[in-house]
């Protein structure tokens, strides 16, 4: 099984809505297909509230990503075939996933499952991950998963983490991209530090938690490239 990532940008027409529920409804054909672990992300009225925690340094941001799992990518063609006329741009990458630290993240998310094709409580915050020209490819790999890696569930409220190495891209003149990062954060999150922080009511913790994540991150982000996106999160097939 390969796992592939498509970044998505929205068309002038139609409206949010009618993306939202175009993207959503195209699961039966990317099922048919090959697709399997259909998940779609999109920037929309469910995070709005958390517009002030984005981070974009590319001229045009993202406006969705789509998941999905395939047995090969050599059916990645069928695929883009099928999305491409709902978009007006698309980036694809072939990526290897981790989900590290499972006990945290199974006794965290068991709180927030909702049948297939619901919307996942919360938000999903997605990075776009670029390797600092300062350092090494394995200085950079090996911060980021081992020497940062064990910080994002002790700092935060997350309750998903996934880490996305990407092997390569599969569209022409795709923008370099060393990794993507997801994580699941609670609804509390939206819009409140110290919801991200999982420091409610208790200011002095969340400047604690905040202070040490910028600290950590720091050593393998590069800040003037980086896009971190907040997208409310939709499983639509196991």
């Amino acid at each position: 099984m390969e796992k592939i990532m498509l970044t998505l940008w929205k068309p002038a027409q139609p409206g949010a809505e009618q993306w939202r529920a175009d993207l959503l409804g195209l699961r039966e054909a990317l099922a048919a297909a090959g697709a399997k672990n259909i998940r779609v992300m999109l920037v929309d009225d469910g995070v709005a509230a958390a517009s002030a925690q984005r981070i974009t340094n590319s001229a045009v941001p993202l406006d969705g990503l789509l998941s999905l799992w395939l047995d090969s990518a050599s059916q990645w063609p069928a695929i883009q075939a099928i999305v491409t006329p709902f978009t007006s741009r698309l980036e694809a990458y072939l990526v290897l996933e981790s989900e590290p630290y499972p006990e945290e993240r199974q006794a965290r998310a068991a709180q927030y499952r909702v049948p297939v094709g619901q919307r996942t409580p919360g938000m999903n915050q997605v990075a776009l991950l670029h390797k600092p020209h300062r350092m090494s490819y394995e200085q950079w790999y090996e911060t980021w998963r081992n020497g940062h890696g064990p910080n994002a569930y002790p700092l935060q409220s997350i309750f998903g983490y996934r880490q996305n190495t990407v092997v390569r891209a599969l569209t022409f003149g795709a923008p370099v991209l060393h990794a993507i990062v997801e994580e699941n954060f609670p609804p509390e999150a939206i819009g409140n530090p110290q919801g991200f922080f999982a420091a409610l009511g208790d200011p002095d913790t969340c400047a604690r938690r905040q202070q040490a994540m910028y600290e950590s991150t720091s050593r393998f982000i590069d800040f003037q490239k980086i896009d971190c996106i907040l997208t409310s999160e939709y499983q639509l097939s196991a």
